[in-house]
């Protein structure tokens, strides 16, 4: 009896050993969940509007005669210069360039009558390719960020073109189609230099700086997000915590966004935080 006394009093001891250890072992991890992390730095933000826009002649004249056409002195693809007579009418009418271009359109032909206005077409087309600019459709958030003399890049493949907002139509209009009614307020983007491989009637992508905050506080945009109140805040990490911190904002570009009230230089957020994080919520970097 009491040799089996001792068997199980050691038993006992080498089960209390192993629970002691797997405590031990287990006694330095946490459940922190594991996050990416960003810095509150002091950078320069610029603000860009992308859009797409229409590659245009730079000057463009439609001429429209009437009657029989007695003489067609052009085709498609010459180059006129300004005064020149490009067709001349049974009536005593001539078509002329008003300025030096490339001939785009002939609608008419020697010998036969002009019905060309009748169907709302020109009888000649002359069109400014030297160079071009972008015709743009702006909607109504992007017409309030567009203003004259911005800069912008115009991008067609992998060429990049610098250039500026030139125009702005005071008025939106309406265009009626199939999918139905769409409102948009024309804007014009020229080149700073006359390009190079572009055509006309091609589409261009254009990215517009709109605004530009230098030496701010920012933080990477993906740090953002809003809590049920939809205030803007981030997930600071103060002593392994996630602690939320509601903030204000300003410009942002693709990359940072402008802090203006909350956050100071240096400060450590958390990127990208999932639905996990909350107020409080243990925290471990990456």
């Amino acid at each position: 009896m009491k040799k089996k006394t001792i068997f199980s009093i050691i038993a006992l001891l080498a089960v209390v050993i192993i629970i002691l250890l797997f405590v031990q072992g287990n006694s330095g991890k946490t459940n922190a969940s594991k996050v990416r992390t960003g810095e509150v730095k002091t950078e320069t933000i610029v603000e860009t509007l992308s859009t797409t826009g229409t590659l245009i002649p730079n000057q463009t004249q439609s001429l429209m005669g009437t009657g029989n056409v007695i003489e067609v002195s052009v085709s498609v693809g010459d180059h006129v210069d300004k005064d020149k007579v490009l067709a001349t009418y049974d009536n005593g009418l001539q078509l002329t360039a008003a300025f030096s271009g490339t001939i785009t359109q002939v609608n008419i032909v020697a010998k036969q009558a002009d019905t060309n206005a009748q169907q709302g077409k020109p009888s000649i087309q002359l069109d400014d390719l030297s160079t071009l600019k972008v015709q743009l459709s702006l909607t109504n958030s992007e017409a309030s960020a567009v203003t004259i003399d911005q800069k912008a890049n115009i991008i067609s493949g992998n060429q990049t073109f610098s250039g500026k907002v030139a125009e702005k139509d005071p008025v939106a209009l309406s265009t009626q189609s199939t999918a139905g009614t769409s409102t948009s307020l024309g804007a014009i983007v020229t080149f700073d230099q006359a390009p190079e491989n572009l055509f006309s009637g091609f589409d261009v992508d254009v990215d517009i700086t709109t605004n530009t905050a230098e030496n701010v506080l920012a933080l990477p945009i993906e740090a953002l997000t809003y809590n049920s109140k939809n205030d803007p805040i981030v997930y600071l990490i103060k002593d392994g915590k996630a602690k939320e911190t509601k903030i204000t904002i300003g410009i942002q570009s693709d990359k940072l966004i402008e802090i203006k009230s909350g956050l100071k230089e240096g400060e450590t957020v958390i990127l990208s935080p999932s639905s996990d994080i909350k107020n409080n919520t243990a925290v471990t970097k990456e």
